[in-house]
């Protein structure tokens, strides 16, 4: 008999719990499968490391379906340490485990003696997949619960703060395994140096300085910043830091837990926040944590309030500090790429009685200065030399005229590879001719029943399909359908050539459906467009390059 070949897949949920847990897992599985006389495969050896079972995204787990479903089939088992382990969810370990079995491999939870062969396997996974459920549940629950005793007694309940370093908390008459004193809870300790950035930050907003001119002056100096997040390249200050700054309330001596909670999302498994009622905020005075005194933090706030109903009214209407891309009245608000840090240019600066002459530019270099692109170009002065390069380059008929052709003639070459593809086609068309022939003599004979007529309908609709598809391959018929296709983007570029003339946020809707992005490099006192268009509004076509 020939020896079962499995893969492991192992798996632990947090970096705080101990990696050593995958070798645990991995050697319970060594131990299981060696005295069967069972081969474990080193190469399909799959590991989660430091990601919660709640959910199905996991990229190791993927690997391993994909495997599975490979022909011929790597392995013809996997071993798991227990039902946790692959899922902490009943409907995503069932949907896992019915993925397998389906692609014909066997589950083995060593642990739990649970085996997809078995007949009691269906109720023993649904039984362990429950508990596994009520388990995370629970928890969470008590993870909630304790973090919030944290917070009522004044204790740091994670993450960072600019000004303030972390200090554990040691009971030195309780010791660890290693003879250390346990640490029951970490408080937050002002950090001279950093705290002396935050006064300044909040006594230059409130001697009149903007965000703007407070980030830039910052960086200016080389004066160190709060650690970006994740995905973030550069560490630099910006406005809307300098603005979380200002509104935080724990430099005053207020700290506030509970403001928002993790859900996790069923359809993608990924946790997002969601607020909370202000009701289950937790709030305690904390002077021990105070940076600013409460007569710089008022002077402060009057200044913010003054903004809001000075400027408040104006942000809202006119879109440059408020507005979304989506409905922006500016043509490429959204769609032009800085070429030397890939920001999005905004306009940076504008002045006119009805806001006429706004500038497009960088803002890692207008509000940052940590771009070295400080070019700026008018907004209307852009718009029009984009919208004549995209009008000529782009959209004209010889342009539309010699991609169509290109791609009836590539069209064609791809149908005349599919001979044998129309045999079988050919072949499946005469056999439910048949069939039908065969249904309609039962039914003349007296065989007439509900079954039957339904088996007649649904081979005359796979019949009336078969016989579409045959015609369509045609080559004859291929020329009739590129020239709908032709008809087709004509009729769309005429829309788009028409609504170029009408208000700015329809024309900038039809221009997003036919161009990605236009990367803006700046050569001189102009800038050099690139990008990629899309005739259709479907696909993605590289584009002639055009210069403003």
């Amino acid at each position: 008999m020939n020896s079962v070949r499995c893969a492991v897949y192992t798996r632990y949920s947090t970096d705080r719990q101990n990696p050593c847990s995958i070798e645990d897992q991995l050697r319970k599985c060594r131990e299981f499968a060696e005295p069967r006389g069972w081969q474990l495969l080193d190469p399909h050896i799959y590991t989660d490391e430091a990601i919660s079972g709640a959910s199905a995204d996991r990229a190791a787990l993927k690997r391993l379906l994909a495997a599975a479903h490979e022909q011929p089939r790597p392995f013809d088992c996997v071993l798991f340490d227990d039902t946790s382990r692959l899922a902490r969810k009943l409907s995503d370990s069932l949907a896992l485990s019915d993925q397998l079995r389906f692609a014909g491999v066997r589950l083995v939870f060593v642990s739990q003696g649970i085996d997809s062969d078995s007949e009691q396997a269906d109720v023993l996974l649904a039984t362990h997949g429950i508990v596994d459920s009520l388990y995370i549940r629970e928890l969470s629950k008590k993870v909630y619960r304790g973090i919030e005793g944290r917070a009522l007694k004044s204790l740091h309940t994670g993450g960072r703060c600019f000004g303030y370093r972390r200090v554990p908390i040691e009971d030195a008459t309780r010791l660890d395994n290693y003879g250390r004193p346990i640490i029951t809870g970490v408080r937050l300790e002002i950090e001279p140096r950093k705290a002396e950035i935050v006064r300044r930050i909040f006594t230059l907003y409130a001697e009149g300085n903007s965000l703007k001119t407070i980030a830039k002056k910052l960086n200016r100096e080389g004066i160190s910043s709060p650690q970006p997040q994740a995905g973030r390249l550069q560490q630099s200050w910006c406005p809307s830091s300098v603005r979380t700054m200002i509104r935080n309330e724990r430099y005053r001596g207020i700290v506030t837990w509970g403001r928002t909670q993790k859900v996790r999302d069923p359809r993608t498994g990924r946790r997002i926040s969601r607020d909370k009622p202000e009701a289950d905020w937790v709030s305690v005075e904390v002077p021990a944590q105070r940076i600013v005194s409460e007569k710089l933090w008022s002077r402060v706030h009057e200044r913010i309030d003054l903004v809001k109903r000075v400027f408040g009214d104006q942000g809202r209407k006119g879109g440059l500090l408020r507005a979304r891309a989506a409905s922006s009245p500016y043509l490429f608000s959204g769609l032009l790429k800085c070429g030397g840090c890939g920001a999005n240019l905004t306009i940076v600066a504008g002045r006119g009685k009805n806001h006429n002459h706004q500038d497009y530019g960088c803002p890692m270099a207008a509000f940052r200065g940590t771009c070295s692109n400080v070019l700026r170009v008018r907004r209307d002065v852009i718009e029009r030399e984009l919208l004549a390069k995209l009008q000529h380059e782009v959209l004209s008929d010889e342009v539309v005229e010699y991609t169509i052709g290109r791609f009836q003639i590539e069209l064609e070459k791809a149908l005349s590879r599919l001979d044998g593809e129309l045999s079988g086609m050919r072949a499946r068309k005469q056999k439910l001719e048949s069939e039908l022939a065969n249904l309609t003599r039962s039914i003349a004979t007296g065989l007439d029943s509900a079954a039957v007529r339904a088996d007649i309908v649904s081979r005359e609709r796979e019949l009336s399909e078969m016989t579409e598809r045959l015609l369509g391959a045609q080559p004859q018929s291929v020329r009739a359908r590129v020239n709908g296709v032709r008809r087709f983007v004509f009729e769309r570029l005429s829309d788009i050539r028409t609504l170029l003339n009408r208000e700015a946020v329809t024309a900038r809707t039809a221009i997003a459906r036919h161009v990605e992005e236009i990367t803006m490099t700046a050569c001189g006192r102009t800038y050099q467009a690139t990008g990629k268009w899309d005739l259709m509004g479907i696909g993605r076509m590289d584009g002639a390059e055009g210069q403003s």
